[in-house]
């Protein structure tokens, strides 16, 4: 009896799974030995991402204090992911038996630290620990990287994880304010040095966390500048808040100027975040229960600058992304997860009783896109700690 079974050609399939989320993808793997080779393909990754960016699915990416982390979508609900482990302390074979050794391992998740996402890509911090870990939760591997025990990424510099587009590149930043800029490369495992000459000052560990737009990041700093007053016989010191921004490509910086009517007496700034395709600050309003959000709706165009939302509550909302439906997804002070409208207005909470304690503050979550894209080539090798 003859087999009248036919399949669609190689070429049409792949163009039919480049347009499923990656979800759906990574199940088809198993449907045969022909569909595992073309998905597993790095170059079928880097097709699939290129289409997704014309329309990206967005999912939040939020630290907790057990062994996973919690992805989040507000139209399909929450995912939990198995946290990459550190590495093991250096031990003999009668070591492993220990107490010591077996807390390492309970309480190694209390540890990690989300330095960000890129491309789908996210970039862990464990603390006390002389390694990154870069991981792709999408698609279940990592690979850890020997990082220096000079450098406190938690206490001692901002930081940023991103894209070089021009030359293909992830970098890890690092700011000394004041004093240098360090780069390190995944595409050539390398470290370099930019010096600063400018005298800026961190206002505060939430503005650690640089955000990423444009191709650059950004973060909240003061700088030293002296005020003169033709009522007073002296001059004294004032720091005064800007945005400093590192082009990742040209590897500069330039300065951003705040909008015309901050000033400190009205207003405090305890969130720089991305809305709706511009640059967005938060602001708490002195002396009162009231939340603004100022955008920048023309980025680098100083008289852009718009008020755009008031919020009549005490606990400080920072957006985090904007919904399908047009929705302001973000979270209060109190870490809780909301939805309001585009007037500022509460629509719902996101209540998980599993994540309950998680902070949305420097980027100890994680705003991702889902990809399929491969860890960098240069990172790659046979390597008992890579996964998969």
């Amino acid at each position: 009896m003859k087999n009248h079974t036919q399949t669609l050609p190689l070429d049409l399939i792949e163009l039919i799974l480049l347009k499923l989320p990656v979800k759906s993808v990574t199940r088809f793997k198993c449907v045969c030995k022909s569909w595992l080779s073309l998905i597993s393909d790095p170059q079928f990754g880097f097709s699939h991402f290129d289409l997704a960016l014309a329309a990206p699915s967005h999912r939040l990416l939020l630290r907790s204090n057990e062994f996973s982390v919690h992805s989040i979508d507000m139209d399909f609900g929450a995912v939990h992911f198995t946290l990459p482990p550190p590495s093991p302390p250096l031990a003999d074979y009668a070591s492993l038996f220990t107490p010591a050794f077996h807390q390492h391992w309970i309480d190694f998740h209390r540890k990690h630290w989300m330095l960000g996402s890129c491309r789908g890509l996210v970039l862990l911090n464990y603390r006390n620990s002389s390694e990154l870990v870069l991981w792709n939760p999408s698609i279940g591997v990592y690979k850890r990287l020997p990082f220096s025990d000079e450098y406190d990424l938690i206490n001692g510099y901002l930081y940023g994880f991103g894209y070089d587009i021009s030359t293909d590149d992830y970098l890890l930043i690092l700011i000394c304010l004041g004093a240098y800029a360090l780069f390190f490369s995944f595409k050539t495992n390398s470290w370099s040095r930019v010096d600063l000459h400018a005298r800026y000052v961190d206002p505060d560990s939430e503005f650690q966390a640089g955000t990423l737009f444009s191709g650059a990041f950004h973060w909240l700093v003061f700088s030293n500048c002296i005020v003169e007053h033709d009522d007073l016989p002296f001059s004294f010191e004032e720091y005064v808040p800007f945005i400093i921004a590192f082009d990742l490509t040209q590897r500069s910086f330039t300065e951003i100027p705040l909008f015309d009517h901050f000033t400190e007496e009205k207003l405090e700034i305890y969130s720089l975040r991305v809305m709706g395709g511009c640059l967005c600050v938060c602001c708490s309003v002195q002396g009162s229960e009231m939340t603004e959000i100022w955008v920048m709706n023309e980025y680098k165009v100083h008289s852009s600058w718009t008020k755009t939302i008031v919020i009549p509550i005490s606990n400080r909302f920072s957006p985090i992304f904007i919904t399908k439906e047009g929705g302001i997804f973000g979270s209060n002070s109190t870490g809780m997860l909301e939805k309001r409208n585009g007037k500022g207005e509460l629509l719902e909470h996101f209540i998980d009783n599993e994540c309950q304690g998680f902070n949305c503050a420097n980027l100890q979550s994680a705003l991702y896109t889902e990809s399929l894209l491969p860890l960098p080539v240069s990172l790659v090798g046979p390597s008992a700690d890579d996964q998969q």
